[in-house]
């Protein structure tokens, strides 16, 4: 183990804990959120609230792992004005994810490590671009939750992940980057894709709207409803490139290659209601 290197880290989300074991790290966690779960070794590491500076101290940390796509901000300033080293990462984009890597083994004195995870992820990526791109663009959404309806909308990392797969985000502009929209949104004449999390609160989230009169085009089936594996395409760690391999080959199983583009640039659309967070 590299001098100086933290010995005592603590994770606050189930993205940077993966991250920490790709990076062949994951003896130094003595402590990780409650929801990560993978690795397997991951759910056998003691449990510890996220939102809890005095549950986080507990385990006595000399790094302690945050991420924007879930933690509370003040929570991560608090343990830094308290003297614990702290390090939050961005995964708003595909390309901010492998940058996570590069920063988390950086602070974990292994950047070597680092820049292998994340040219390995960039790769995968660059070819899934590729294979995008040949597909006629189509205009849709990533539905995060149905009931309210709350979607990815610009500078989220599924908002990345539709465009690496030639699907225009119809999700408006300037609500937040998760917003809570109308339901009509499923009656735009431009919806022709719609990706979901494949979980059963989703699935049951998903029948219910389609049964109602504004999802009739998703309970005709005039609009593709393509579903990703929840986990890993709700966690912005090193397999998202699964999830998006997956979401192109979805599309390439029903869908010719095309030469030209098409112009689904997104227009104002209907009112929106509210933000919410990651």
């Amino acid at each position: 183990m590299p001098a100086g290197s933290s010995q005592r880290v603590v994770a606050l989300a189930p993205d940077v804990t993966e991250i920490v074991f790709a990076l062949a790290a994951g003896d130094r966690l003595v402590a990780v959120a409650e929801t990560a779960d993978f690795p397997a070794a991951a759910a056998c590491l003691p449990r510890v609230d996220p939102t809890s500076v005095e549950a986080i101290l507990a385990h006595h940390p000399d790094l302690v792992l945050a991420t924007t796509a879930g933690n509370d901000p003040r929570i991560v300033n608090r343990l830094s004005s308290l003297g614990i080293r702290t390090c939050t990462v961005d995964p708003t984009s595909l390309e901010r994810i492998a940058e996570g890597f590069r920063l988390i083994a950086e602070v974990l004195a292994i950047p070597e490590r680092g820049g292998e995870l994340a040219e390995s992820f960039s790769r995968r990526v660059r070819a899934a671009r590729s294979r995008g791109r040949a597909l006629a663009p189509k205009g849709g959404l990533y539905i995060v939750w149905w009931e309210p309806l709350i979607v990815a909308g610009p500078g989220t990392f599924h908002h990345d992940l539709l465009a690496a797969a030639g699907i225009v985000n119809l999700a408006p502009g300037g609500a937040g980057r998760y917003p809570r929209v109308n339901p009509e949104f499923l009656l735009d004449h431009r919806l022709e894709v719609v990706v979901a999390p494949n979980d059963e609160d989703s699935r049951i989230g998903c029948a219910r709207v389609a049964a109602a009169p504004v999802g009739r085009r998703l309970g005709l089936g005039q609009v593709a409803l393509l579903w990703l594996p929840a986990d890993p395409a709700s966690r912005p760690g090193p397999r998202l490139a699964d999830a998006l391999e997956e979401l192109v080959e979805k599309r390439l199983a029903g869908e010719l290659p095309v030469a030209r583009p098409v112009n689904l640039a997104p227009v104002p659309h209907l009112s929106t209601s509210g933000a919410h967070p990651p």
